[in-house]
């Protein structure tokens, strides 16, 4: 297992999106609430992977971190409740937040042996799920 925190969150993010647009495109009302099933289902476990690794990290190594944790809590739990097109959309506005801004300061500010051990945490976590 090579892939650090950033790279399993983002690939995470990719997923997501794929998931949102199968909703999005869905032909049948019965494909879209599986569609929709599977989305709720990785977006929660995508939110608990973030609230285990991802903010503690921030809060570790970033000056400003304990703030930044706390909004991007407050963000995810507005992402609470029913996924509309809404929903995907500040969901996806959120991923690119957390893409182009926030993963690069994490990765100039933690250690990279640091984010390879998250990485393999996170990883770990997700194979006895």
């Amino acid at each position: 297992m090579s892939a650090d925190l950033i790279e399993l969150l983002t690939a995470e993010h990719r997923r997501l999106e794929s998931l949102f647009a199968d909703v999005e495109t869905a032909p049948t009302a019965e494909r879209r609430r599986q569609a929709l099933a599977a989305a709720a289902a990785a977006l929660e476990r995508h939110t608990a992977a973030e609230n285990r690794f991802l903010h503690p990290a921030l809060r570790a190594h970033l000056p400003a971190g304990p703030d930044i944790a706390a909004y991007e809590e407050a963000e995810h739990a507005s992402f609470d409740g029913p996924l509309t097109t809404e929903c995907f959309d500040a969901v996806r506005q959120h991923m690119q937040e957390e893409e182009t801004e926030l993963f690069p300061r994490l990765a100039g500010a933690c250690p990279a042996e640091e984010l390879r051990r998250l990485g393999e945490a996170m990883h770990s976590v997700r194979v006895t799920e």
